[in-house]
């Protein structure tokens, strides 16, 4: 339920490291919707044809289900998927009484969404709960308060990464630790990517990140 006012301060921020960040520019994120998962998809083809250049997608929250589709049915032209707090290992088969602080989220995305069993994105194949196949890097935080960390993490792999930070769920699109890491992962050269590795004061920063999900 928040739109692209909630990124301003972080797009501000990579636009002065040199970066052309962009909105997502489809006002108040509702929950998973077919139509909106269309108009991003056209925005990414646009900013591909417009830089010519592959494009990195930022996802905060829900918004990381989007990229991460985004990541699996456009991935010729998305360099690198980057999630905040994103609970895109919550499958559908996990009861709203077994999330913990997730839970009561859950119940409101369903008071929000009440006709989401018809959707299509939302019923179809939940590829969000795969890496995409191009390199990812999921941001967390197990003091978030909204999202439950452990359905924010992937299993790490050669081009699969966890990062764990401090903060709150409201908090990451302005955390001076995502930011941070934000800006690193971003400066990488297109053809080269590797794990996120902080040097010299700033690894006190981070604390150690999950491997691997929770059985």
């Amino acid at each position: 339920m928040t739109g692209d006012g909630a990124t301003f301060i972080l797009r501000r921020y990579l636009n002065q490291q040199g970066f052309v960040a962009y909105p997502w520019q489809q006002g108040r994120n509702p929950g998973l919707r077919h139509d909106i998962y269309q108009a991003l998809e056209q925005q990414v083809n646009e900013l591909y044809q417009r830089h010519g250049r592959r494009v990195s997608i930022v996802g905060w929250s829900l918004g990381g289900l989007y990229a991460r589709v985004l990541g699996h049915h456009l991935g010729d032209k998305i360099r690198q998927v980057i999630t905040l707090g994103s609970p895109f290992a919550l499958n559908s088969s996990i009861s709203t009484d077994d999330v913990g602080i997730s839970g009561p989220v859950l119940k409101l995305y369903e008071r929000l969404n009440p006709n989401v069993h018809d959707d299509p994105l939302a019923t179809g194949e939940p590829v969000w709960e795969l890496p995409p196949p191009v390199p990812s890097t999921a941001i967390y935080s197990e003091s978030d308060g909204i999202a439950s960390w452990r359905y924010c993490i992937d299993n790490s792999s050669e081009r699969v990464e966890n990062i764990r930070v401090y903060g709150s769920h409201t908090g990451l699109t302005h955390n001076p630790l995502v930011l941070y890491v934000l800006a690193e992962r971003l400066a990488q050269s297109e053809k080269f990517w590797r794990p996120f590795q902080p040097y010299g004061a700033s690894k006190w920063l981070f604390a150690s990140a999950r491997q691997q999900r929770p059985a």
